[in-house]
């Protein structure tokens, strides 16, 4: 590159994936030194993508570019999106870039009080969310130019600019460019780049022509500029294309920024500084997707099976005393048995012990019926004649009672299948009444009232500690920890997907990476962030399971160590996204249906071990961490396990495999992906 050029681009071929057209074709440019240079062009003619390559922001599938700067940091670029933090002040925002250019504070304060003057900038304290569309295009200015940098490429900066404003701010370049600064500038408004010193006019991503604007005119003999574009495109639609028989491999520009780790520190806090900033100004939005969702999830897991919609039931009882409206459960002579009516027992009991589900006494079973039909009743108990005398008959013979009267002196319920909590309800509550009634009736007469057990006393305890009992297999507690586990690998994923995308879409992303920021600095920040989210989200979920819920299992540490783990490679996984896909379309695709896909295969929903398939299993235990991950926490709850129980080192081996896969490929898609 000669000494008075800034920017060569020779022979320069771009396209995007899954395309076959060239947005750029065969373009060759070059800038002058320390002048405006105004690029023209048609919306999605290529000046976007070509001012992108130039910032490293995209690569050139062929070609060369030579710039004058061999470092990001000297550049300021200025996308076409807003490129701010909207939870930023004017103040924060500026404060934010001085860090990372390292601005020293004197040099600094004289800048921002330049810029102002110049851009008529609103007040400092201002959030960048409440700016009009002007406003934040003044700002986005002033923030390129922050740093003095050597080459200056903005994209439209004059959109919205009032014209008496523009009229300053390009006397202001005209400034710059004497003091020393090279500027690009494209813009849509063409008679407006007649202030550059030097315009290229540009049409489907060829370079039809630069020069001076009063060379272009003088060449083609027209008045204007845009007579000049009018005769260069009408050129270029009668003169076929020729394609080079042989393209330019591309090489990165810049060489310097891919070794240099000096400002690892001071990036990673202005990221860090940053993201807090994000969530001090949107703690409601963040809390309800994360604290207030986790919690929630852990107390209604808990909750789930205990509480059911009002349900009455239809009794029909051929004994003794039917409705026994004037019977006296204590009225009765153990040795004579015609005086005991355990039928009546049962259903006082019911209606002391399950207030809640209302008895309605019926003279006919087809009354009852139709009313059942209707969804008046949830369910129709028929207690038969002889129920008394079956159940006496059990507990006086034992094996030698008569098996005719056993088989016709049970209770016969109609339910609706269909309703689920009232089957679990029912099923539940009518052996816990019956018990209580057996037991009653056993202990008043002298009897040992544990023969009437249902089912007989089993003890569960762990293979790990002989003097822990453990409930059987408990539903609620197996949907909790599945809850806590899924929601520690998915929510940092969730939030940080978000955050990264969005700040793709304002352009913001990509400012900061021109600025001399790293991809593994602004990781960093946000593997910081979510560390921390999942430390004090995860001990929050904790705290509600086993001393609110009062389930302390198992080693708590241990498990708050897994949680960490999980929610760990949870971040990772999601970096993984961010650097594969494009758009926050392909990022919320992917993020929503790894999330439905975890929450079917690894065994919140029901336990993986019921599995239609042991391929399942299999592809489950591989492929989502969260399934081994989910009985290693199972495992320290229940049993009690040590950090070397099988299952538990399975739990934090599959969490390090992934880890380890997640880093080497986001590293593999980074060094060979064309885009940021």
């Amino acid at each position: 590159m000669d000494t008075q050029s800034a920017v060569v681009l020779r022979n320069a071929y771009k396209k995007y994936g899954g395309t076959s057209t060239w947005v750029l074709k065969n373009l060759n440019m070059t800038i002058p030194r320390n002048q405006i240079y105004g690029l023209l062009g048609s919306s999605g003619c290529g000046k976007t993508t070509l001012l992108k390559c130039l910032v490293g922001a995209l690569d050139l599938d062929y070609g060369s570019i030579e710039l004058i700067v061999n470092s990001k940091k000297k550049i300021g670029f200025m996308p076409q999106e807003t490129a701010l933090f909207d939870e930023f002040t004017i103040a924060e925002t500026f404060q934010f870039y001085a860090s990372l250019y390292r601005i020293p504070s004197e040099e600094f304060r004289a800048k921002i009080k330049e810029l102002t003057d110049v851009l008529d900038l609103p007040r400092d304290d201002q959030i960048c969310s409440t700016l009009s569309g002007g406003q934040v295009r003044r700002v986005s200015i002033a923030v390129t130019l922050l740093h003095t940098p050597s080459l200056v490429i903005l994209d439209e900066p004059t959109s919205g600019l009032d014209p008496v404003l523009a009229n300053i701010f390009w006397r202001y370049l005209n400034r710059l460019s004497v003091q020393g600064q090279t500027i690009i500038i494209t813009t849509h408004y063409i008679e407006e780049a007649r202030q550059a010193n030097t315009v290229g006019l540009m049409r489907q991503g060829v370079l039809l022509a630069e020069d001076s604007p009063e060379v272009l005119i003088s060449r083609y003999e027209v008045e204007s500029l845009e007579d000049v574009f009018l005769c260069l495109c009408n050129q270029q639609t009668h003169t076929p294309a020729i394609e080079p028989e042989k393209k330019v491999p591309f090489k990165p520009a810049y060489k310097d920024d891919s070794t240099n780790y000096s400002m690892f520190w001071p990036h990673t806090k202005a990221i860090v500084f940053k993201n807090w900033k994000w969530v001090q100004r949107n703690w409601v939005m963040f809390s309800m997707l994360s604290f207030v969702l986790s919690v929630a999830c852990v107390i209604e897991s808990n909750e789930c099976l205990k509480y059911y919609p009002p349900m009455r039931v239809g009794v029909i009882n051929h004994g003794l005393h039917g409705a026994c409206e004037n019977y006296n459960p204590r009225a009765f002579n153990c040795s004579e048995t015609q005086t005991v009516d355990l039928s009546c027992h049962f259903l006082g009991l019911w209606r002391t012990e399950k207030p809640d589900m209302p008895l309605l006494m019926y003279d006919r079973l087809d009354e009852a019926m139709r009313d059942g039909k209707s969804r008046k009743l949830v369910s129709i108990f028929e207690i038969p004649a002889n129920f008394t005398a079956g159940a006496l008959e059990r507990f006086e013979q034992g094996s030698k009672a008569d098996q005719k009267l056993l088989d016709t002196a049970s209770i016969d319920i109609r339910i609706d299948s269909t309703d689920f909590m009232a089957v679990y309800k029912l099923e539940q509550d009518v052996r816990d009444v019956l018990e209580l009634t057996f037991q009653t009736h056993l202990k008043t007469c002298g009897y040992n009232p544990s023969a009437a057990d249902i089912p007989p006393m089993i003890i569960y305890k762990s293979f790990f500690n002989k003097n822990v009992v453990y409930k059987p297999y408990d539903y609620t507690t197996h949907v909790a920890m599945a809850c806590m586990c899924g929601i520690t690998y998915l929510a940092p994923l969730i939030l940080m997907t978000i955050s990264l995308c969005l700040e793709k879409m304002t352009g913001a992303y990509i400012r900061c990476l021109v600025g001399g920021v790293k991809i593994v600095e602004i990781f960093s920040g946000y593997l910081i962030m979510c560390v921390l989210f999942t430390l004090i989200n995860s001990g929050l979920m904790a705290f509600f399971q086993f001393v609110v819920y009062a389930k302390p299992y198992g080693t708590f540490w241990l498990g708050y160590l897994l949680l960490n783990v999980l929610g760990f490679t949870g971040t990772l996984f999601g970096f993984f996204i961010i650097v594969l896909t494009n758009s926050l379309t392909e990022s919320a695709g992917i993020a929503i249906v790894s999330s439905l896909a975890m929450y079917t295969f690894t065994g919140f929903i029901w336990p993986i071990e019921a599995a239609a398939h042991p391929v399942i299993q299999t592809f489950s235990n591989f492929v989502f961490p969260n399934t081994l991950g989910l009985r290693a926490y199972l495992a320290i709850v229940w049993k009690d396990a040590s950090f070397f129980n099988q299952q538990v080192l399975h739990g934090f081996g599959i969490c390090a495999a992934h880890t380890v896969l997640y880093i080497l490929l986001t590293i593999a898609i980074v060094k060979y992906k064309k885009s940021m």
